[in-house]
């Protein structure tokens, strides 16, 4: 993708999987669609941070797909998001859906076509701990205390009702 940040345009979860529309990629999907189509396996892995835009006063959790080909997608949630998003931790994996048309809005179903053209991303709790280190640790300069403490307790509150576990 190349450095743009995308934001998701919805955030939800079904019964067992949590899920993410990102019309944004698209086009990127279905090149990676395709190469598990032809029998390829399509591998990448997340990392997790925060970007901070002092200026504009901004805080994003940025979710990083590093593809097994060298390409990364940073997927971006602003603060407001977060709420939402501290639900996906509840799962171990995402689907990444390129279009909410993949989506029945009347039994919240993800529809067939999804499972071929949107992308199973396992792990999607890892690196948890690693973001709840970063907020705890962020400078006092930044003026971003009242959020790193939301997000704190949010990912607290997730991750002790999962496992037990407690971040500081």
């Amino acid at each position: 993708m190349g450095g743009a940040i995308i934001y998701p345009e919805i955030i939800g979860t079904l019964a067992d999987t949590g899920f993410l529309v990102v019309p944004a990629i698209k086009k990127e999907m279905a090149y990676y669609a395709e190469r598990r189509f032809l029998g390829e396996e399509v591998n990448c892995r997340l990392n997790w941070n925060l970007v901070i835009i002092k200026s504009l006063e901004i805080c994003l959790i940025s979710m990083e797909i590093l593809w097994d080909d060298g390409n990364v997608t940073v997927v971006g949630f602003p603060s407001k998001t977060w709420e939402q998003l501290s639900q996906l931790m509840h799962f171990r994996n995402v689907l990444l859906l390129p279009d909410r048309g993949l989506i029945t809005s009347e039994n919240n179903l993800i529809s067939p076509v999804a499972a071929q053209e949107g992308f199973l991303i396992e792990g999607i709790d890892k690196g948890l701990i690693h973001l709840a280190k970063k907020a705890a640790n962020m400078p006092l300069d930044m003026n971003v205390q009242g959020l790193m403490t939301y997000l704190c307790d949010l990912i607290n509150t997730t991750r002790s009702s999962d496992s037990g576990l407690f971040l500081s």
